[in-house]
């Protein structure tokens, strides 16, 4: 061989030697087959009573027939509801055990479906396999607290009292068959029990008039067993000022909270001032609209638009109200570890201007708010000799609109404002709709005397809800119109009685520290109907979140059959037409409502 075959033999050689090195090396990436399905799994129910409230499976399997020559490094293990969208609840059990128990992403109460897949290695490849054939479990654990509705510390005017609790789930029932006991105790040692199994009511008997009762309820199966939880509390910082949430001297949300704080499918739409940037509100809103239509008044310059942000109403020596945001934090604050809570924190809130520079407002403008709130689309709409163009459609129509505004009649006059048609007209197509409507019921003349609901506008519109205010003592505030359909806490700094001190038994609300111009965010004390309003409103949410079918018939009865009665000697109690028929009492209308809806 010559010199150069030699060469060029070498060269090929050591070519051959490289191509077979490089194959070599990459073993540790080597191609890997997936392993074929694990086999036999069976899901059983590994409930154990140091954690009753814990659902537990315990998933067994036989190792799959052929793993083609790689080694198990595990098992991945998922669990669906439907068969159809699986979760991962193991990635990796990192064993070759053919069991695994497993707590975590399950849920007990309905049909949970399972299968097993084997994690195979070769080299440094991981290869997942088929998975098994799907096997199912209902697991079990010991029920939830029930939500008991209505108030725990009770006096009857007679001797029996149906007690009422929101039906539970499968899931929050443990997928045992549960029982329920209801006990009435007074510090006396009276006692009353009565016991339900398919239904979530039962009636208490032997009841002592006129004696105060704690209540509480408890739900037992055969993982264990759970009592209500009296009051939800919330850990906003400030909490402690909002006395209108309480049970003793406010509208018992709290207790309330326990079966709802409200939904995100509810929206309360509040025709107002606008709004202004606050923390308070972040997550909390959906798109509103600014109607205010004379642009000389606006206070933003313009007339409508897609911006509900309240400029300021302020003029010459008088600053700005920010009443518009102090409204809406009453109906929906959020809830968290600084500030208030709304009362219904969980629905949202939905600015709608409708009131310019020193509160004043039209008519006309109130009547689109009100329809578009309603989800009415106004393009093509005519009012008032206007036809409407380029406004966009309510994408999220509200369920509740507040309306805290009212004419004020000169002191020492008969004035009266009548409901203009095309005001009652929107309001009639709001409740067609299935929308609830609160009004303030005003705050007198100019001097603040009261004077009949009546002779108020937008409060004598036939359909809203008419509201007057009560301060901390329960009676009625000095400044409150008469003639209303019912009341709800809105503050009275001339008779605070013990309110928390900071309160001057005022609302504490949301607001803004700009003199004019918006500022920086922050809290203040008001009082008016106009912060009573947002209660009710705040309640109603509540209410159809609790249960969303309901029509405005149904909320209107619920609040009727719920009202708390005024104070013995109060001028509420010696007056019949002074405050309506009662207080209004959040835990309470939602007891009702399930009275009424089931």
């Amino acid at each position: 061989m010559s010199k150069s075959s030699r060469l060029i033999s070498s060269i090929l050689a050591t070519v051959v030697a490289v191509s077979l090195i490089s194959p070599a090396q990459a073993a540790n990436a080597a191609t890997i087959t997936a392993a074929s399905a694990v086999r036999s799994v069976v899901a059983t129910d590994a409930w154990n009573s140091a954690s009753p409230k814990t659902p537990r499976a315990r998933i067994s399997w036989v190792r799959p027939a052929s793993t083609y020559g790689a080694t198990v490094a595990g098992y991945k293990i998922e669990a669906s509801k439907n068969k159809t969208t699986w979760k991962t609840i193991v990635s990796n059990t990192r064993s070759t055990a053919t069991s695994a128990l497993v707590s975590s992403g399950l849920t007990a109460g309905s049909q949970t479906f399972f299968r097993v897949s084997a994690i195979t290695k070769k080299g440094s490849s991981l290869k997942t396999g088929k998975p098994s054939s799907v096997v199912s479990r209902t697991l079990t654990t010991a029920p939830q607290a029930p939500a008991l509705l209505g108030l725990t510390k009770r006096t009857f005017a007679t001797s029996s009292h149906v007690v009422r609790w929101v039906p539970q789930t499968a899931d929050q029932r443990g997928s045992v068959a549960t029982s329920y006991k209801v006990t009435a105790r007074t510090n006396t040692g009276l006692e009353s029990t009565c016991s339900a199994v398919a239904l979530n009511y039962c009636t208490l008997g032997g009841l002592a008039s006129g004696v105060n009762y704690s209540i509480s309820l408890t739900a037992k199966n055969s993982r264990g067993s759970e009592v209500n939880v009296d009051e939800f509390q919330a850990q906003d910082a400030d909490i402690s000022l909002q006395w209108y949430l309480g049970t003793e001297h406010g509208i018992a949300a709290t207790r309330a909270w326990t079966a709802t704080r409200g939904s995100s499918s509810v929206v309360v739409a509040v025709l107002d001032s606008g709004i202004t940037a606050h923390d308070e509100f972040s997550g909390q809103l959906v798109d509103g609209y600014d109607f205010v239509s004379d642009a000389a008044k606006s206070g933003d310059g313009d007339g409508r638009d897609v911006d509900p942000t309240d400029p300021g109403d302020g003029l010459g020596a008088d600053s700005s109200s920010w009443h518009g945001t102090h409204v809406a934090g009453i109906i929906g604050a959020k809830s968290d570890s600084v500030g208030i809570s709304g009362i219904a924190p969980n629905a949202k809130i939905q600015p709608i201007r409708v009131l310019g520079v020193q509160g004043e407002g039209s008519s006309v403008d109130l009547a689109l708010a009100i329809r578009w709130a309603a989800g009415q689309d106004l393009n093509g709409f005519v009012i008032n000799g206007e036809t409407l163009a380029d406004i966009p459609v309510n994408k999220t129509p509200a369920k509740v609109i507040n309306m805290s505004m009212a004419f004020q009649p000169r002191a020492g006059t008969f004035d009266f404002a009548l409901c203009p048609f095309f005001v009652q007209a929107a309001v009639d197509c709001a409740q067609s709709r299935g929308v609830t409507l609160v009004a303030a019921a005003g705050n007198g003349d100019t001097a603040f005397n009261p004077v009949d609901n009546a002779r108020v506008y937008p409060t004598n519109c036939a359909g809203p809800l008419s509201v007057g205010s009560v301060g901390f003592t329960g009676d009625v505030a000095f400044y409150s119109n008469f003639g209303v359909d019912v009341v709800a806490p809105g503050g009275d700094q001339r008779a605070a009685g013990l309110a928390p001190a900071g309160s001057s038994g005022m609302i504490y609300s949301t607001s803004n520290s700009g003199l004019i111009a918006a500022s920086e965010p922050n809290y203040r004390l008001e009082q008016g109907t106009s912060m009573a309003a947002p209660v009710a409103a705040g309640i109603i949410a509540l209410m159809y979140s609790l249960r969303p079918n309901i029509d405005v018939k149904i909320v209107w009865e619920a609040l009727k059959a719920s009202v708390r009665p005024f104070p013995a000697g109060s001028k509420c109690a010696a007056d019949p037409n002074r405050c309506g028929l009662g207080t209004l009492n959040a835990a309470t209308a939602l007891e009702a409502l399930i009275a009424i809806t089931g």
